[in-house]
């Protein structure tokens, strides 16, 4: 930096925000399936969140390794594809799509209602760009330390919260 600040004539600083290299596989957002269909084309499994807590697969197709842990305990069998919808009801509420927004689905072992989804690689973005869209709770947040013990770092949203910005109007009756 200094060869080239002098090359340049002024003093050059250099800043390095490493948010992103450090922090992007740490997260996991963790869903339950609400409701498994098929489709003439596709099997879907919709999940209790959505675009709103991480928006980054229908913004630009990012990928995000998927997994989903049977609520009773069955072992894997019956690998299938699906894709895995969010509970918006938006065309874009989708976590398996290519990044031109196609869908993309993927194998998974027999996924039934009330199984567990765990997203992972969501610690970088994901957190600071959620959202209350379409009147949806955030989601908690919690931090699992190296010994494992678990602190909650953020409650769920309520209903309070969202209601917090909106403001009751009186019509105005001057005119």
């Amino acid at each position: 930096m200094e060869q080239f600040s002098k090359e340049i004539g002024r003093d050059i600083a250099l800043f390095i925000e490493p948010g992103r290299y450090v922090v992007a596989e740490s997260g996991l957002l963790v869903a339950e399936a609400e409701a498994v269909k098929s489709t003439p084309g596709y099997n879907y499994v919709i999940v209790n969140t959505g675009l709103n807590h991480n928006i980054r697969p229908s913004m630009y197709g990012s990928y995000h390794p998927i997994k989903f842990i049977a609520r009773d305990g069955r072992p894997p069998a019956n690998e299938k594809e699906y894709v895995i919808a969010g509970y918006l009801c938006e065309s874009g509420d989708v976590f398996t799509v290519k990044s031109d927004g196609t869908l993309a689905p993927r194998k998974f072992p027999e996924i039934k209602v009330g199984d567990y989804m765990v997203m992972g690689h969501i610690g970088a973005y994901s957190h600071s760009m959620k959202s209350e869209y379409n009147s949806m709770n955030l989601p908690m947040s919690l931090l699992i330390n190296r010994e494992g013990s678990v602190s909650i770092i953020e409650r769920r949203g309520t209903l309070n919260d969202i209601m917090r910005r909106e403001l009751e109007t009186v019509p105005n009756r001057s005119h």
